[in-house]
């Protein structure tokens, strides 16, 4: 190599260093951020997942009841649909979460924008002594999630998106239509 193509790579690298100190380095993004706000956790139904024996799932003036048949779910309105318990299981562990959820908004005054002003689907829930009954509306912007929250709780929540799916699912595989 000679002394020339030497001081000529010197020269290209102090006039890239330059345009980059000069063009593109912004000491700003050195500086630590804030953190990021936690998003508040809660509890969304305060009925254990083993106790729960029957569940009614609502849309569009269609209603599907299932109730537990020992450690097995069965379909039992409308008669004669051919819903798998493993699917109405899936849908249980996916709406009864065993972690927390995420709270979006602790005292919703609208609910249209999380579309439980007119939701999708009803879920109520019962259990030994217990009963509740969930909405479930929009999906999240990602779609990773949907909204939902216990009917007289103004604390709307975030479930996964396989509940709304295993709903959709279930709906589909008893013959009811959107």
């Amino acid at each position: 190599m000679t002394w020339r193509r030497v001081i000529m790579y010197y020269a290209l690298g102090v006039a890239l260093g330059g345009y980059f100190l000069w063009f593109e380095w912004e000491p700003d993004k050195l500086k630590p951020r804030a953190p990021k706000p936690v998003a508040q956790q809660s509890k969304f139904l305060s009925i254990p997942r083993e106790e729960i024996s029957e569940v009614q799932l609502q849309r569009d003036g269609a209603v599907i009841t299932c109730r537990r048949e020992g450690q097995t779910w069965k379909v039992t309105e409308p008669a004669g649909t051919k819903v798998t318990p493993d699917l109405v299981a899936s849908f249980v562990e996916n709406l009864t979460p065993e972690k927390e959820v995420e709270v979006i908004e602790q005292t919703a005054k609208d609910l249209s924008p999380y579309g439980l002003d007119q939701p999708r689907a009803t879920v109520t829930v019962k259990g030994k002594n217990l009963a509740a009954t969930v909405l479930i509306g929009d999906h999240n912007p990602t779609g990773s999630s949907v909204y939902a929250r216990k009917e007289n709780s103004p604390q709307v929540v975030l479930l996964g998106s396989s509940v709304s799916y295993y709903q959709e699912l279930i709906f589909e595989t008893a013959g009811v239509k959107k």
